[in-house]
């Protein structure tokens, strides 16, 4: 759209009422967040077949402090090309065992994916046995691939060497969490 993307008109005239999603990236915030806001209003209200909350946005938020609010307010993604930059430069830092890592802001916690080596400490039991671990380094194992099937990790569930495991901790106990993969 090349236009007022705050201004409701030009949005239903640019055919906003047959799509489903809309991406703001204009260099201005606040632009941004409210193009969002009124876009998705305005698909949930002229798709009837939509159910309320599934026009998705994706707003390009630089400042920082705005990414809480933006999640808050009802954005369904808000986008910081600093923060994404240091994620893929993490990434390649701490590669290995570590297939992606993504850094939620204003939490200070880490959401990863590891691959068990076959020799790592948490290979081959269930997870219940290392339950005194993740509690004293606050850890939650949330969901493991088996046979390209993910599944909810729970006390039972045993990783087996290769599997994919999705995990959350702080961001200072993320080299505690590598340790049980290597």
């Amino acid at each position: 759209i090349h236009g007022d993307g705050t201004d409701a008109n030009l949005l239903v005239m640019s055919g906003l009422d047959s799509t489903e999603s809309f991406i703001a990236t204009t260099g201005d915030n606040e632009t941004n967040i409210i193009s969002c806001l009124l876009a998705k209003h305005l698909m949930n209200r002229n798709n009837r077949d939509l159910q309320a909350g599934h026009g998705k946005t994706i707003a390009l938020v630089n400042k920082e402090d705005y990414l809480v609010l933006a999640s808050t307010i009802g954005l369904d993604i808000a986008l910081n090309a600093k923060i994404s930059a240091a994620n893929e430069i993490l990434k390649f830092i701490r590669r290995n065992e570590l297939l992606s890592v993504a850094h939620l802001h204003g939490v200070d916690a880490e959401v990863v994916e590891l691959k068990a080596g076959p020799g790592s400490e948490i290979a081959r039991k269930p997870l219940k046995k290392l339950a005194s671990y993740f509690r004293q380094h606050s850890i939650l194992i949330g969901g493991v691939e088996q046979d390209g099937v993910w599944k909810v990790a729970v006390g039972s569930t045993q990783v087996q060497p290769h599997n994919r495991v999705v995990a959350v901790c702080s961001s200072h106990q993320l080299k505690k969490v590598r340790q049980l993969f290597n």
